[in-house]
């Protein structure tokens, strides 16, 4: 339900929103809290949830040559799927996943990412641990940059936040070209 709304709000005629946020708890509780929570059954529930999720999305999205007015259109809509943590790498409770805040997926498609950027940034290593990886201040300051919002006012991150920049002039290069895909 929340993503037809968000889709409906982006996509109506004459709607100036240029960002929706929606959170989604599962379609199905997790047995060990919340919609992705699970501290037990973690491959049963998961698979439930994440299928759903997965189809809702795809469901509001225009495919290639698919021109609905009332879909997404990826040319000008950047999507952004982010968790506040990943799951343990090893079993919780036998077959649960406890919170794990080292490694986790975040994913961008659409709008701005370019082309020389399909792929991967990172990766999660046999030890559960992320190598090479964006830090969620980096990936939010990619989306503030996506959304045309300055990532480094005052108000929101530090040159500090983006690793081995010391200039706001080389945060934002690395930002639009190393996760946006964006060249100068």
């Amino acid at each position: 339900m929340g993503l037809k709304l968000a889709s409906h709000i982006l996509t109506r005629p004459g709607s100036l929103a240029r960002h929706v946020t929606v959170v989604d708890g599962g379609l199905i509780p997790a047995s060990g809290g919340g919609g992705y929570d699970t501290h037990t059954n973690h491959i049963k529930d998961s698979a439930r949830n994440l299928a759903n999720i997965w189809h809702e999305l795809t469901s509001i999205i225009n495919e290639p040559g698919e021109n609905n007015p009332a879909k997404l259109n990826l040319e000008e809509t950047l999507i952004v799927v982010n968790t506040e943590f990943g799951r343990t790498p090893w079993n919780q409770n036998g077959s649960g996943r406890n919170h794990h805040p080292y490694a986790y997926v975040t994913l961008m498609f659409g709008g701005p990412v370019g082309p020389d950027q399909q792929g991967i940034v990172g990766s999660i290593g046999s030890d559960g641990f992320a190598v090479n990886a964006l830090s969620p201040a980096e990936s939010r300051a990619a989306t503030l940059a996506a959304l045309g919002v300055y990532p480094f006012a005052p108000e929101c991150y530090a040159v500090s936040d983006v690793y081995g920049a010391g200039t706001e002039l080389e945060a934002s290069m690395w930002i639009n070209e190393v996760v946006l895909g964006v060249k100068a």
